[in-house]
């Protein structure tokens, strides 16, 4: 694990060395890409709605803070993604954060659960866009390719990816942290030729229409 850590440490300082700078002339940014029409996603398997729709009626059933209150670990795992959501939604970025660090932290002991690789992701790319708003690109770009330190789930596999915070480090200048970003989630995402195909188009200067908005 720590050798891991290393690895992702030094690779993401390599990254943060050389920004690749802005697209070729003429290429839209990625903010005027997502001024387009809103993406529609597809629906998910039966299977993996029935997982969201329990999740959203155990969310419906009791307060979110009783459940980041609570002592029961599961109740905390269910309500702490919620949080974020929240807390990142109202720019709260003190609260945001604390939740995120506060999933990471029981994310180990709910392997096999089905939102277990969903967490993973969730709370580094929450980390990510926290670090971004506070004009931290170094960490933005660690976080964003730790989100990518899963296993994949359902709604990993047949969803979309979110791109918001690769869609802001690309008109930032991260090109290449990003088409690496896309590799990886290319392990675990249906769509992987289109993951790889968008790295390629960044690596060569040209903006593609990442989605989700």
């Amino acid at each position: 694990m720590a050798h891991a850590r290393l690895v992702l440490l030094l690779f993401t300082l390599s990254l943060t060395a050389c920004i690749d700078g802005p697209p070729k002339a003429g290429q839209p940014t990625m903010a005027e890409l997502a001024a387009r029409q809103p993406y529609q996603p597809q629906p998910l398997p039966p299977k993996a709605q029935a997982v969201e729709d329990a999740e959203r009626a155990a969310l419906a059933a009791r307060p979110l803070a009783e459940l980041l209150a609570s002592s029961d670990e599961a109740d905390r795992f269910l309500g702490l993604p919620e949080a974020i959501r929240q807390a990142l939604a109202a720019n709260q970025l003190d609260a945001a954060e604390a939740h995120a660090r506060a999933l990471i932290k029981i994310i180990p002991h709910f392997a096999g659960h089905p939102r277990y690789g969903d967490a993973i992701f969730l709370s580094h790319q929450a980390l990510g866009k926290i670090a971004l708003r506070r004009n931290d690109q170094k960490t933005a770009l660690a976080e964003l390719i730790a989100s990518t330190n899963t296993p994949g789930s359902d709604r990993l596999t047949h969803g979309p990816i979110p791109m918001d915070l690769a869609r802001a480090l690309v008109d930032l200048g991260h090109r290449k942290a990003v088409a690496h970003f896309l590799d990886r989630c290319s392990h675990f995402n249906l769509e992987k030729d289109k993951l790889i195909d968008w790295g390629i188009l960044l690596r060569k200067g040209i903006n593609p229409d990442l989605v989700p908005y």
